[in-house]
């Protein structure tokens, strides 16, 4: 049992949080509720099954272009979303990551994202 899905570029851990005055706790900004949304309907619509207890996640990300970006600004969003998704019941269940920086791809970029049970792979 595996997850498999293609998704848009996540929002960056710089525009994913938002500080509100008399808030004790940053919130999630509009932008990242809306891609919690998209993961949520991707997922649903795939018919795939959740996956329990601890996994491995590989990420293959390619920019919309070629400006310089942090490939670990993308993982609290994503990883937040496949939770909100129902993938997962926890990002700290998560053991191991693998991640990838390809070749630009134009009009927006894309993830590829990999979950599989951590007790599948050797």
């Amino acid at each position: 049992m595996k997850i498999e899905m293609e998704l848009p570029i996540p929002v960056s851990e710089n525009q994913y949080r938002r500080f509100v005055p008399g808030v004790k706790y940053p919130i999630i900004s509009t932008a990242g509720r809306k891609y919690h949304e998209i993961v949520k309907e991707r997922f649903y619509d795939s018919a795939q099954t959740p996956i329990s207890g601890e996994v491995i996640v590989t990420v293959d990300f390619y920019p919309p272009d070629r400006r310089k970006r942090d490939l670990d600004n993308l993982f609290k969003c994503l990883f937040d979303s496949i939770v909100a998704a129902g993938c997962i019941a926890d990002d700290s269940l998560i053991q191991v990551i693998h991640a990838f920086k390809y070749e630009p791809i134009p009009n927006g970029g894309l993830i590829h994202i990999l979950i599989e049970p951590k007790n599948m792979i050797g």
